[in-house]
């Protein structure tokens, strides 16, 4: 009942010979119709699960999905209703199905009477199955558009459904269509897309990290991998979202966070783990730059402008950004490296575990967190005498530090953990205003050659770099004195 597929968005420049291709390979039509189910309060969308009775050329099927541990994988429950005009929604049908059943009861309690079809979808579909080396893979081509009231909203994507066989043969099958296609990974179901349609919303909620449990018995190789995984439940959502050019601010935000601690469980416990490619780190590392302008300026305009207004600033205004950097970060995500990069990541996490060090994870553990915790408070000793390359590191050490804490805070006792990052997050906050008036600082420095008034400006960040400074000494001092928990 688990349901394993990658779906991607086609490029409308590639939409008509994909299209093609499929009529070259005789694949199948199928008209499909679907009614999509939920409460006025949205109890199944809210948990990312959906209920649709869909109508496949006569036969009417009822389909629950929800959410696994993983991306790639999905929980999935469809009955054959029959022949039937129109069926009325019969939840009956899950009382054999124990997970099924105490899945619903679960979400919905006593407001599943309550349960309304809230929008629907129109599909043709195009399905081909391939054999590739042991795997069996359903390809298949929607065409259609989701439907609320009067509103629409277009379906035009690709889908590899991986019936038998390795996620393995299933991502070397894909590479190539990414590559020749340029696909991009879509993590939003039609379910979900819907709901956002119901709503009348065109922006995504943005993804934040969620915790993570962790077991002392796994190996460590198997904990590297659902902290990756944990990773990529949190950059993934926000990153469709940018691909989609449906996003905000908050969404390049957490992506930036998600690639960061990434970054971090990579760079700390790599090491867990033989799959884990070297080429991650720098690759990781070229797209959170390549997405780090626009978070800089966002951040800018929502932290420091009002503050220098506030200030009766005589001119509050970011520069105009660099030509240079004037790529669209929604490109940058869509790119073929960066659409690899999240596949080796998705196929990394679902490699069979080693069970190297089982018995080893905490000591391992607190290996690595020492050494950073030494070297955090060896900064702090000097931290005003740092230069400002080694001030930054040291802002790197403390966020890596704290998102490594985070991934592995669920083997240690919940309230030394509390104490510990209650002295860590001041250090990092105040390390973070910081860097924030050295990048304003910079972008203004280049555009007081032009406007006198943005002299006002330098001589205000001066000063308060000064205080920001003081302060993350004392924060960090304050830190250094903290117990440590493992």
């Amino acid at each position: 009942m688990l349901e394993v597929e990658l779906k991607f968005q086609i490029p409308l420049s590639q939409q008509k010979q994909i299209y093609q291709l499929f009529l070259s390979k005789n694949a199948r039509p199928i008209s499909l119709y679907a009614k999509y189910y939920d409460t006025p309060e949205r109890h199944l969308a809210e948990q990312k699960i959906s209920l649709r009775q869909r109508l496949e050329d006569t036969h009417w099927i009822q389909t629950l999905k929800a959410p696994s541990g993983h991306h790639l994988e999905r929980f999935e429950l469809e009955i054959d209703l029959g022949e039937l005009d129109h069926p009325a929604l019969d939840l009956e049908v899950y009382q054999s199905h124990p997970q099924a059943k105490k899945l619903l009861q679960q979400v919905l309690g006593k407001q599943a009477k309550n349960l309304t079809q809230q929008f629907e979808t129109e599909v043709q579909r195009l399905v081909y199955v391939v054999h590739y080396n042991r795997a069996e893979i359903e390809v298949s081509l929607d065409r259609g558009e989701i439907r609320y009231d009067n509103q629409t909203q277009a379906i035009y994507e690709i889908e590899f459904e991986l019936k038998q066989g390795s996620i393995q043969d299933l991502m070397k099958f894909v590479r190539p269509w990414v590559k020749q296609y340029h696909l991009w990974l879509d993590v939003r179901s039609k379910a979900q897309r819907g709901d956002l349609l119901a709503q009348n919303l065109e922006i995504f909620p943005t993804q934040f990290a969620t915790p993570l449990q962790l077991n002392q018995k796994d190996s460590t190789d198997n904990a590297l991998k659902q902290i990756v995984n944990n990773a990529l439940q949190h950059l993934l959502p926000n990153a469709t979202a940018i691909s989609a050019e449906q996003y905000n601010s908050e969404h390049v935000h957490q992506t930036r966070v998600a690639i960061r601690r990434l970054r971090s469980a990579l760079r700390i416990f790599g090491d867990w783990s033989t799959d884990v490619d070297p080429d991650w780190q720098e690759q990781l590392t070229t797209l959170f730059r390549e997405l780090g302008s626009t978070r800089d300026r966002d951040a800018l305009s929502e932290g420091l402008l009002p503050q220098l207004q506030q200030a009766g600033a005589p001119f509050v205004q970011l520069p105009d950004a660099p030509a240079e950097n004037s790529i669209p970060i929604e490109e940058s995500l869509r790119s073929l490296d960066s659409v690899n990069l999240i596949l080796a990541l998705l196929q990394f996490v679902h490699l069979p575990s080693k069970d190297q060090k089982k018995s080893g994870l905490k000591k391992d553990i607190a290996k690595k967190l020492q050494k950073l915790h030494q070297q955090i408070c060896k900064d702090a000793d000097q931290f005003l005498e740092l230069d400002i390359s080694s001030q930054h590191r040291t802002r790197k050490r403390v966020k890596r530090l704290r998102y490594c804490i985070e991934f592995i805070a669920s083997l240690y006792p919940g309230k030394e953990v509390k104490n510990y990052l209650k002295d860590l997050k001041p250090a990092q906050e105040s390390l973070g205003q910081f860097n924030d008036l050295n990048v304003a600082e910079v972008m203004f420095q280049e555009l007081v050659k032009r406007k006198q008034k943005v002299w006002f400006i330098l001589g205000w960040i001066a000063n308060e770099k000064k205080y920001i400074l003081q302060q993350a000494q004392q924060h960090l001092d304050t830190y250094a004195k903290t117990d440590t928990f493992w």
